[in-house]
């Protein structure tokens, strides 16, 4: 399951701009209301998610001010190997050293191999969505850069349990469950078993008295 590694976040909402490295494991955004909590948490689903479109406007560019680009870079880890595959994404691959946070231009050894997605809104409100080039190439024009098809940013795209708990808390298609586990999960195979057994133990009982 893919892993957040680092977050940037520059002239969103009320965030100025943010550089985030999450904990391994747990971590919790702890603070009073209008830290802007849930703006973080949206810039990760706006970056990352598997959507096509966004209702951006101008009260999501910080103090208003359409004239600075909002930018949201997601450093991800842990890929799946689709998205390690050195025909589509070689050159845009990265390390990430887990013990200091710093990211190379190049994977190597004892290094989390790393694509960095980013998001862009300029003034036109269109979102732009690509994957960041190593630092050797910062240079290229946006348009020139790749974007994730459809299947892969399917496998990137983080689940939001509050937003749909009734979704997300069971066995089901997509689900935060079901993306937990590496096993597919099929309730009428489980009812099956568990009828398998029930007979079994009742033969058993049966022979027994």
């Amino acid at each position: 399951m893919p892993i957040l590694r680092k977050l940037e976040i520059s002239n969103f909402r009320g965030i100025q701009a943010l550089s985030w490295k999450p904990s391994p494991g747990i971590n919790a955004l702890i603070g009073p209301g209008d830290s802007c909590k849930s703006t973080i948490l949206d810039a990760i689903d706006w970056c990352l998610g598997a959507r096509r479109s966004l209702p951006v406007g101008e009260s999501d560019f910080f103090l208003l001010d359409t004239t600075k680009a909002i930018t949201i870079i997601a450093t991800v880890g842990h890929l799946a190997d689709e998205l390690k595959s050195l025909s589509r994404y070689g050159e845009y691959l990265k390390g990430f050293n887990l013990a200091d946070g710093t990211i190379h231009d190049e994977p190597g050894l004892g290094l989390d191999v790393v694509l960095q997605l980013a998001l862009r809104i300029e003034q036109d409100l269109e979102p732009q969505w690509y994957v960041l080039p190593r630092s050797s190439s910062t240079d290229l024009p946006i348009e020139s850069l790749p974007r994730l098809p459809w299947s892969h940013r399917q496998l990137l795209s983080p689940s939001r349990i509050g937003s749909n708990s009734s979704h997300n808390l069971s066995w089901r298609r997509d689900s935060a469950l079901a993306k937990l586990s590496s096993e597919e999960v099929s309730a009428s195979d489980v009812l099956a078993d568990a009828l398998r057994n029930a007979s079994s133990l009742s033969d058993l009982t049966s022979r027994m008295r």
